[in-house]
């Protein structure tokens, strides 16, 4: 231990040094929040094990978090990563109520979090020319051949089933093997704040998960090489995104992207936006309401609140109204 770390300190930097979901980035976020929850603890409460945390220790670290003025969308985020160091500490004593059951239980009010800043969403155009030309690099005999198939498959899994690039690249042999089973495909620790949800197999997906697991060896992951920490294969696809994509933009596209005279640039994350939209419009033409067709979706994508929705349809939620 680190002289002058708290015993609750050492906790959460063992929780931290043995756990690999997430991104390294991401991991590195939760880390710091979770280094100011455990201050305050040791300083408000003087706990000695974080086994013995409840809810009453989050309210108030929430209520002092909030007389400091910090926004909404931090202090989320701050929760996200308290609940994540959670669920890997083993032996717990009491479960964490999630954001709404906090706020009927003791009257806490988190406010919303700002919209995200415009439209992400790709045109059918850029996302068909960025397949075709990853599928050409992928077949060629030059350089970052198996990464342009990583890119190529992880693109479909973010456009056709709503999985964040993170989520798609740790997917393991076991997960895929239960989804081509059941039909369902389960996010697990990979997920953003650790929030396991179940998401239907897409055509597309089975197709490609049937193809990939047949190189993959018991124990192995679809996209992640031998010896290679996940959150370097995420780098690695979204660095040969950044490097390509500016090819492929449109001047449809830019101005569907547009934000304060700036168009948001593609991302794996928009392709998100892509499917969270057509999911809306498919749940709709089988008779659902907006609010009903939000509420199915959002589990889908890893959500808690249905009016998350609404920043991903932007523009076009009004038109389904």
């Amino acid at each position: 231990m680190t002289k002058g770390n708290s015993p609750i300190m050492a906790q959460m930097e063992k929780v931290y040094r043995h756990t690999r979901a997430n991104s390294f980035a991401t991991r590195a976020r939760y880390e710091s929040s979770c280094r100011n929850f455990i201050g305050f603890l040791d300083e408000k409460f003087k706990m000695k094990n974080l086994r013995n945390l409840q809810d009453k220790h989050v309210v108030a670290y929430i209520q002092q978090r909030q007389a400091e003025g910090i926004a909404p969308k931090t202090l989320k985020n701050d929760l996200g990563a308290i609940r994540y160091m959670h669920d890997m500490i083993p032996n717990i004593k009491h479960e964490l109520s999630d954001n709404k059951e906090l706020k009927n239980a003791f009257s806490i009010a988190l406010g919303k979090t700002p919209a995200v800043k415009g439209n992400r969403a790709w045109t059918d155009h850029e996302y068909n020319a960025m397949q075709q030309f990853v599928q050409d690099v992928a077949e060629s005999d030059g350089r970052g051949t198996e990464t342009a198939a990583d890119v190529r498959d992880v693109m479909q899994l973010a456009r056709t089933m709503g999985l964040r690039v993170t989520e798609a690249v740790a997917m393991s042999r076991s997960q895929v093997e239960k989804a081509l089973r059941s039909g369902v495909y389960q996010v697990k620790g990979e997920a953003k704040n650790g929030k396991w949800r179940q998401v239907p197999l897409s055509s597309l997906g089975k197709h490609l998960m049937e193809s990939r697991i047949q190189d993959v060896q018991r124990g192995g992951r679809l996209f992640i090489r031998p010896g290679e920490q996940t959150h370097a294969a995420v780098n690695r696809v979204e660095k040969f995104m950044q490097n390509n994509r500016q090819q492929f933009e449109t001047a449809e596209g830019r101005e569907i992207r547009m934000y304060e005279g700036n168009p948001n640039a593609l991302t794996y994350h928009g392709l998100r936006y892509n499917y969270i939209q057509d999911r809306v419009q498919q749940e709709i033409g089988k008779g659902y309401s907006k609010l009903q067709a939000a509420a199915i979706v959002t589990k889908e994508v890893g959500h808690e609140r249905v009016d998350v929705i609404d920043v991903y349809l932007g523009e076009k939620g009004s038109a389904l109204l």
